[in-house]
């Protein structure tokens, strides 16, 4: 198994940070509707986990591809995103307070052989983590950066 990382630091309290982005507070999880990365309305809680299930497909046009998601959350250190019966990546958010900032890391573990891995490492070195920073880290920093300027 591979592990690929990627972090950043956010200016705002991790409280705050770790609600945004996982749409789950002291209080248990914030809303079922789309709340930080938590994309889905058909949530349930199974002991202390929550399950719920994606539509992962790349494209619109291709056939539907449901992923089921077995989620743990320790407010306010950490999320962890397992997938169920299925090859994608299982997914670690991790964050620590640093001073004034929130440091968030995400951690994904492949679930391929060897040289999967390899070759999936080697693109996400290349190319793929800057994808990812755009599309994940970015978006968070900036919502932050509106209320610390």
């Amino acid at each position: 198994m591979t592990r690929l990382r990627i972090s950043t630091s956010i200016t705002a309290p991790i409280e705050d940070v770790y609600q945004h982005v996982t749409g789950f507070g002291a209080n248990g999880l914030s809303s079922k509707k789309q709340t930080g990365l938590l994309y889905s309305e058909n949530i349930r809680q199974e002991g202390h986990e929550y399950v719920f299930s994606e539509d992962v497909r790349r494209y619109p046009d291709d056939p539907a591809e449901i992923n089921t998601w077995r989620c743990t959350f320790e407010f306010p250190l950490q999320r962890t995103m397992r997938a169920v019966d299925s090859n994608w990546s299982h997914r670690t958010d991790t964050f620590r307070p640093d001073n004034a900032f929130t440091h968030w890391s995400i951690e994904w573990q492949t679930q391929d052989n060897f040289i999967r891995g390899l070759v999936k490492y080697i693109a996400f070195k290349i190319a793929t983590n800057r994808v990812l920073k755009r599309q994940i880290l970015d978006p968070v920093k900036e919502h932050f950066a509106k209320d610390f300027q």
